[in-house]
């Protein structure tokens, strides 16, 4: 677009100018300025245009706050030309208006780029569009066109180039007015109005240039009277009398799909606008009860399945009518919200199970948002209950506290005593007890609940290191300030570390682990076999290199853990660590540990050189200080 602003920038000094004139100032045929002169018109209408007078071309301004807008988009789609994706929707945007094949000459020649490079383009198109059912015919020094339906054009060009083809495209105020107070009355949010308006602008640039839809694939009569089918109706509707058209079935259906396949509205009011179909509220509590299985991880958040079911409603709507949202992205997702993600995994297998669609790993970035949202409102964060024992009054156990508060967790609740007042019922609630260096800790009684006395001078970073190897109840995850903490090697036992010999296999390990936890009576044989079935059913051996088999054992109050190394070369295949966990079967218990707990593990599955140090480790020692010293929490 550079030699078109070039034209109208000396149209707009030099009020007017002649072809030969221009065409030699820029080193092209006469030809070429007529083109380009018939490209600026496009861009320009219908705020200005450039129009010959006497042999001399000359630019009538009409409207002098659009055309600052157009002369805008001008400059824009100069400097894009650059970018090579722009410069390819460009190209794709010639042959979509084209009547005749474009030789690459002309396509060069609109782009202001080699003929090679265009004709490198070309073959790239060719890859891109064939997903849509377009193909790319020609040859060189013939010509190129599209050959596709009409609807798979226009899914091309909203998929691939929105942002370049469409959005920047100009529409009537009025037209964008409609589209506003109707999808405002539907309750749809800001995207989804701009995404509507998205559709509706290729709708009216393709059917008022002569490129009409066919009848609709019969998936897509399914839409009819439906309520994104009376939006789109409504809203067609109101725009004929504006463009003097009147709008077919197939249209309606057109932009009806618009509306299906957006995202799902934010309000109740708005998603009451549109009821789930019965087999939607059937595949959440499938989708529930498979991650329940696989992962453990009882989801309750009764106040957001609402929500997430119109969100599968909308999901599986894009999948049928191909119709897509603008792309997430994938890989940060995953690698922030690793629970969340190995959830949406799940869920899109049973999804894909269930209906038989491919689901995209876009819309399986989506769903990783939405269990993230699950995680956060089913997690409670623990509260610790720490009880401070002084030998010389309130005062010392307070400035004590000062000092804890520097490293323990927001929200920990204190109880202030002094030896004498100490016995098991003071210390009802509490998890932890924490004894000034003068206090005999012989004297009095506390049951199960750790102590921990300090020294004379109290060191935070020695005080990190002692919780950081207690197994506090249901507070394992203390998250420390100043510590790198590992939740799981909080809650691992010496006694419950094995290193394998080099080159076990990861189910002979998992027997081994369990066959242990038998032996000190953790565990009964019932427990194993529950393990060989979960492992039938879906393996839990992550990414070929963690393995994380865990089944509940009856009777249980706690989280029982037991890890194993493996020593294998870098290059070598299988599991390089094990960790078996049983979890307590009892109804109310609470699993937000366990999502902690996949957390720590996924994202030590993604970190190989980390796993292969720890598969040479053969005691627990080791692999304590070399799990606690890096941040696997995030």
């Amino acid at each position: 677009m550079d030699r078109e602003m070039w034209i109208l920038r000396q149209l707009e000094t030099s009020l007017t100018a002649s072809a030969e004139a221009l065409a030699e100032r820029l080193q092209v045929s006469p030809r070429t300025v007529t083109n380009s002169i018939n490209t600026l018109n496009q861009m320009l209408a219908p705020a200005a245009s450039v129009r010959p007078a006497a042999g001399r071309y000359r630019l009538y301004i009409l409207d002098p706050q659009g055309y600052s807008q157009a002369r805008g988009r001008l400059l824009r789609a100069a400097a894009s030309l650059n970018d090579p994706r722009h410069r390819r929707a460009q190209e794709f945007r010639t042959l979509l208006c084209a009547e005749r094949p474009v030789t690459s000459d002309d396509l060069a020649d609109t782009v202001r780029a080699s003929r090679a490079t265009v004709l490198a383009d070309i073959a790239q198109l060719r890859e891109t569009l064939r997903p849509f059912g377009v193909r790319v015919e020609g040859r060189s020094n013939w010509g190129f066109s599209l050959t596709a339906e009409e609807l798979d054009l226009r899914l091309a060009e909203l998929t691939l180039y929105p942002a370049e083809l469409v959005d920047d495209y100009p529409i009537d105020d009025d037209i964008v007015a409609i589209v506003t107070r109707i999808t405002e009355q539907a309750h749809l949010s800001r995207p989804s109005r701009d995404y509507v308006r998205r559709w509706l602008t290729v709708l009216l640039d393709r059917t008022l240039t002569g490129h009409p839809l066919d009848e609709m694939p019969a998936q897509y009569q399914r839409l009819r009277d439906s309520p994104a089918h009376h939006i789109a109706s409504e809203l067609l509707r109101e725009a004929e009398g504006l463009v003097s058209t009147a709008f077919p079935i197939e249209e309606e259906l057109f932009l009806a799909m618009s509306v299906a396949g957006m995202r799902t509205p934010d309000s109740a009011h708005g998603r009451q606008l549109f009821p789930v179909d019965g087999e939607i509220p059937d595949l959440v509590d499938a989708i529930f009860k498979r991650i329940a299985e696989v992962m453990q991880i009882h989801l309750d958040a009764d106040e957001l399945v609402d929500e997430f079911a119109h969100h599968l409603a909308f999901m599986l709507n894009r999948m049928r009518f191909r119709v897509t949202i603008d792309e997430q992205p994938i890989h940060g997702i995953r690698d922030q919200y690793p629970v969340a993600h190995r959830m949406a995994e799940i869920s899109r297998d049973v999804i894909e199970e269930r209906t038989g669609m491919r689901i995209s790993d876009s819309e399986t970035g989506l769903l990783t948002g939405y269990h993230q949202v699950f995680l956060d409102s089913h997690r409670t964060p623990p509260h610790l209950t720490l009880a401070i024992i002084t030998a010389t009054g309130r005062v010392s156990a307070h400035l004590m506290r000062i000092q804890l508060d520097k490293v323990l967790p927001p929200g920990t609740k204190y109880l202030m005593l002094t030896g004498d007042d100490v016995n098991e019922s003071s210390l009802v609630g509490a998890d932890l007890v924490v004894a000034t260096a003068d206090v005999d800790t012989e004297a009095f009684t506390v049951g199960d609940v750790p102590i921990i006395q300090l020294g004379q001078v109290f060191d935070p970073a020695e005080l990190i290191s002692r919780l950081s190897r207690l197994n506090l109840r249901g507070h394992v995850d203390l998250q420390l300030a100043g510590a790198n903490s590992s939740l799981l090697m909080s809650m691992l036992s010496p006694d419950r570390f094995m290193a394998m010999p080099p080159g076990t296999g990861y189910w002979p390990a998992t027997e081994a682990l369990a066959a242990h936890l038998i032996d000190q009576g953790l565990a009964d044989e019932s427990f194993l076999a529950t393990l060989r079935t979960r492992e039938e059913e879906a393996t839990m051996l992550l990414d070929g290199l963690v393995g994380f088999p865990h089944a509940t054992i009856p009777g249980a109050d706690r989280i029982i853990l037991a890890m194993a190394t493996i020593p294998r070369s870098p290059q070598q295949p299988g599991a390089r660590v094990v960790f078996l966990m049983g979890v307590p079967d009892k109804t109310d218990y609470d699993d937000t540990i366990l999502v902690t707990i996949y957390d720590e593990i996924i994202r030590l599955t993604n970190d190989p050189d980390l796993l292969n140090r720890l598969s040479t480790l053969t005691n627990h020692e080791d692999v304590f200080w070399l799990m606690a010293s890096r941040p696997c929490n995030p």
